[in-house]
């Protein structure tokens, strides 16, 4: 990090999938585009037809709306929010909560993504109107291995969507194995697989089907609980309703990129990464990935980068590590760089990296992980034994076999250069 020199490699200019570790690029570029203080809006309206009052959503990309992973910016704090401001203008019922659609597209579900893995949370869709990052909570019954499970409860409910569930109760310490298969606005939704044997509940994430649906009637539930009336109706608000919006707004703000980026960057957060592209696109994804993608390609002469989703879930991109230490290296002199450097996660502290450690390389490494099928890739910064630090990459591709199996041949890998250097 001192003089930008490449120390040592192997097979390093070749263009590799980089898994998760894709969302370095996406946050270092939202900082550069954004700022680490950049929120994104939800704006609420008040509309009157005839004698009824109807709350209007306009949504803004916030990946973090109705989440709980934020103090401040709960859903405990933004229905005490709309509370008040319903309070403020004198509206105690409401007959309904209604979406504003401004004719552009309103979901999105990136076109390389996997068919199986976008029925589950973390193929959960990108949305303009989110709630808990669009994922949900099916809880299920178990008894004897082989025996079917019982689908007990789906949480928030999903109207007119049919579960089919194949999944079976596994041999003991099996694990969570059920995978859910659909796509947006899709039903049936099909669940396979296993899960632990004789357990009264066993809960397994999915993505929500109909996001914009499903987030209105979260609206409505917080405000019924809040004492407020009516609420009997939730949909896509009409042009003559939309159109005849009050002066009285409110504006829900996110969490700030700060915030945002440590949980993407520790806790590989895919819904809320591809939130990030549709923010530096100013409400277009496309127009955000090609942003990012002009950005990274200015940075490098020649670059080995395909640059095709925000988060890593798609298998067509690739980068070299040569390329990515050259970011890594280059990003440093960048008057965001610190305030982006803190969103890394710290090896045997924080994150993913939590368990990735040695007696020797624990609190030395601040960085990325990523693993997909046979894809298991580190970056990041690393302290050497003489107090310098050097940014590296390793990239393990084409896994014959467990995951688990090569992370103790990087933890050496990266032993070996800390002595080194």
């Amino acid at each position: 990090m001192e003089s930008g020199k490449e120390l040592s490699g192997l097979n390093q200019q070749l263009s590799l999938t980089p898994a998760s570790v894709q969302k370095m690029l996406t946050t270092a570029a939202a900082f550069s585009y954004l700022g680490s203080n950049f929120q994104f809006e939800t704006k609420f309206y008040l509309t009157k037809s005839g004698r009824d009052w109807f709350l209007l959503v306009e949504g803004g990309w916030d990946p973090s709306f109705g989440s709980n992973l934020f103090k401040g910016f709960e859903q405990k704090s933004l229905f005490d929010s709309l509370a008040v401001f319903l309070l403020k203008n004198k509206v105690d019922r409401l007959s309904g909560v209604y979406a504003i659609n401004d004719g552009k597209q309103q979901d999105i579900i990136p076109d390389s993504w996997p068919w199986g893995d976008v029925g589950n949370y973390y193929g959960a869709s990108i949305s303009k109107l989110s709630y808990n990052q669009n994922r949900l909570r099916l809880t299920f019954c178990t008894e004897e291995a082989g025996s079917p499970a019982t689908l007990v409860q789906v949480s928030p409910t999903q109207p007119n969507v049919v579960w089919e569930s194949h999944v079976v109760a596994g041999p003991e310490n099996s694990g969570d194995n059920a995978f859910i298969y659909g796509g947006l606005y899709q039903s049936p939704r099909q669940i396979t697989g296993s899960l632990p044997p004789n357990r009264m509940e066993f809960s397994i994430q999915g993505s929500v089907v109909l996001p914009t649906l499903s987030a209105l009637n979260q609206i409505r539930l917080g405000l019924l609980l809040r004492g407020v009336q009516g609420l009997e109706r939730t949909d896509w608000a009409m042009e003559e309703i939309a159109s005849q919006r009050s002066s009285a707004v409110m504006v829900w703000k996110s969490a700030p990129l700060n915030l945002l980026a440590t949980h993407i960057n520790q806790f590989s957060n895919n819904v809320m990464a591809e939130h990030l592209l549709v923010g530096i696109g100013g409400g277009n994804y496309a127009k955000g990935r090609d942003s990012v993608r002009a950005w990274l390609k200015r940075q490098a002469e020649n670059p080995s980068l395909f640059f095709d989703d925000g988060s890593g879930l798609s298998r067509a991109n690739g980068i070299s590590p040569s390329l990515l230490t050259q970011y890594l290296y280059s990003w440093s002199t960048e008057p965001w760089f610190f305030k982006w450097q803190e969103t890394l996660a710290v090896s045997g502290k924080t994150g993913t990296l939590t368990a990735f450690t040695t007696s020797k390389l624990k609190f030395n490494f601040q960085g990325k992980s990523g693993s997909i099928g046979q894809v298991k890739t580190y970056a990041g910064y690393l302290t050497c034994n003489s107090g310098k630090r050097v940014a590296v990459a390793v990239f393990v591709n084409a896994v014959p076999g467990s995951l688990s199996y090569v992370v103790p041949d990087i933890l050496k890998t990266l032993e070996g250069i800390q002595s080194q250097y």
